[in-house]
């Protein structure tokens, strides 16, 4: 890695970080009784937007214009074998449905409460893709810092740094109240959170680095994880926890770690 990718990535993080724990912080302290003006708490919307801001002004200020073009088609990049929709759009709601089932006997049926209504799903969905994670997060973290880390790391240790980075970026969302994070147990989730980012970087990897296929997985994960919210039991997070770690096993051992990609 050279001087100039290792200090245009390391500024990638601090305006990700900056620009998102900066929004999140009024919804932050409201959860701790400290009231602030409701300008404020209405930006905290944004902050999920960080990791895209982010990489738009790095690429932008220190590659120029052809570069963040470049970085943009990324997002609407369909050029790839279509087969690799199916564990994009599958593969999470699958592990979500299986951790769901196995935690009924043990926690009840009142988990039922916790999950999406069918009629809001479409609503869901969209709402989720535009200010939710997908569009906001996806451009930044894969599309700008993977391609990045790649160029020192091979693709496990990279994911593994990236997971580990996003972990930590989402920690405000743990004390902000009506985030799913707010009621789950954060270790398991942490975990989840790290291990996810090899089944990232495999898709990615074998879909000539399409920010798409990214942003679908992402989606596919949240709107999962509110129709079969495993979430309600510790139990379940360890299920769910336990289904990534299998398929990122698979994944190494088919692929290899050091691109995560057929050749």
């Amino acid at each position: 890695m050279s001087e100039r990718i290792r200090k245009n990535l390391l500024l990638f993080f601090c305006i990700a970080f900056i620009w998102s724990w900066g929004l999140w912080l009024p919804k932050v302290l409201l959860n701790f009784g400290i009231e602030c003006l409701d300008i404020w708490l209405y930006l905290s919307d944004f902050a999920v937007f960080g990791p895209l801001i982010a990489a738009i002004i790095v690429t932008y200020i220190r590659l120029g214009k052809n570069q963040l073009r470049l970085l943009l088609i990324k997002g609407i990049r369909t050029n790839f074998r279509t087969i690799w929709l199916i564990p994009a759009i599958f593969l999470m709601p699958l592990f979500a449905l299986l951790s769901f089932l196995l935690i009924i006997p043990i926690e009840g049926l009142y988990i039922l409460n916790n999950a999406l209504p069918w009629q809001l799903l479409m609503s869901f969905t969209l709402e989720i893709f535009l200010l939710g994670g997908p569009l906001g997060e996806e451009y930044g973290w894969r599309g700008f810092a993977l391609v990045r880390l790649e160029f020192k790391w091979n693709a496990l240790i990279s994911s593994l740094i990236l997971g580990l980075v996003i972990a930590l970026w989402q920690l405000p969302l743990y004390f902000i109240q009506g985030t799913i994070q707010q009621y789950i147990t954060i270790f398991p989730n942490i975990v989840i959170v790290i291990l996810s980012s090899i089944i990232y970087t495999w898709l990615y990897n074998n879909t000539d680095k399409s920010v798409l296929i990214t942003m679908i997985l992402h989606l596919s994960t949240i709107v999962a994880s509110a129709i079969f919210p495993y979430w309600s039991s510790t139990v379940g997070s360890w299920i769910f926890c336990g289904c990534i770690f299998t398929s990122a096993i698979i994944i190494l051992w088919k692929y290899g770690i050091k691109n995560l990609k057929s050749e």
